[in-house]
């Protein structure tokens, strides 16, 4: 069986003229939810197991394009809403076949609100509203808000786009785009992601400064660790606080590379970029500090600041040990 496709598709979860990979009874909005940033290997079957980690999943659904190749997108269905909020909760930024994925809650049918295209350059962050903000990253310094915004109009109505800036006025590499619909964020996140805009294939994903923060992020069996640092101190700090992760890695990064980045905020006593069985690279590891101090410092200096092209998701490791 298969969801009501034309429901879906005039209420914006999944594009006109997209295919869907296997099937399922359509259940109540509120206990869906939308899962971007998959790897094309991804199947639902992959999406199905992984996200059960959450509550039951009655279906999983990968969005597809005529010719059967994965668009990077879903949709999962829980028994309760309840466990859909815990899938939106605890499984945003976890890994499935080497990309970190991201969840929200699938918005069908609300809208940001209809506003003149605006543009702007800003040094705080840009808020958005009812999942259609996203967020893009590994701009070219050069690039406008014009030119972001004329890139993204290949998706959908673009309500605004804004580059972030540093206090001296010069590109983070990053901005916001807020659409007019969460139909289209769902498109470009999912048809514009390695888009080459100025030279540079850019990163996009769900603006999380507008919701709730997410959760997960956890090392799972079976993962390797490629650790630097003085093995002996790994139990001189106390890890509640000290040790941060490290999302959105490049798999080019090691953790020679890490730690050098992260020494510019305090005294690194441990880092680890963590494996898969193969010998993979994952996309995130960990980075311990010798005191709390240094950590927030990290944190409120790196969280969003480009290492190797990818900008780097900092915050405390909630499962340190």
């Amino acid at each position: 069986m298969s969801l009501d496709l034309e429901t879906i598709k005039e209420n914006g979860s999944i594009a006109a003229g997209d295919h869907v990979s296997s099937g399922g009874d359509d259940e109540k909005q509120s206990c869906r939810v939308y899962v971007g940033n998959l790897s094309w290997e991804v199947s639902s079957e992959d999406l199905k197991e992984h996200m059960r980690d959450a509550g039951n999943v009655t279906n999983a659904e990968v969005m597809t394009v005529a010719d059967g190749r994965s668009k990077g997108c879903g949709i999962v269905e829980y028994s309760t809403p309840e466990e859909a909020k815990e899938a939106c909760d605890t499984l945003g930024d976890t890994e499935v076949k080497g990309r970190m994925i991201f969840v929200r809650e699938d918005t069908r049918g609300t809208s940001s609100g209809r506003g003149r295209g605006e543009g702007g350059q800003h040094n705080g962050e840009s808020r958005g509203g009812g999942g259609a903000s996203v967020f893009v990253g590994n701009l070219a310094y050069e690039t406008s808000w014009q030119d972001l915004k004329d890139h993204m109009r290949q998706a959908g109505n673009v309500a605004q786009a804004s580059v972030l800036n540093q206090k001296g006025g010069r590109s983070k590499g990053c901005g916001i785009v807020v659409f007019q619909n969460p139909c289209d964020a769902a498109r470009a996140t999912c048809e514009l992601q390695n888009s080459v805009l100025h030279g540079r294939p850019i990163f996009i994903r769900e603006d999380r400064e507008q919701g709730g923060k997410r959760g997960g992020g956890g090392h799972r069996r079976g993962d390797r660790r490629e650790v630097g640092g003085d093995k002996g101190a790994s139990g001189s700090a106390n890890a509640n606080g000290c040790q941060l992760f490290v999302g959105n890695l490049s798999f080019d990064t090691d953790w020679t590379q890490l730690k050098e980045h992260f020494r510019q905020c305090g005294d690194v006593e441990r880092v680890e970029v963590i494996e898969g069985p193969g010998g993979r690279k994952k996309g995130f590891g960990t980075v311990r500090f010798a005191n709390e101090k240094d950590a927030q410092n990290a944190i409120e200096r790196l969280d969003g600041v480009e290492l190797q092209g990818r900008e780097l998701k900092v915050r405390i490791d909630g499962k340190a040990r």
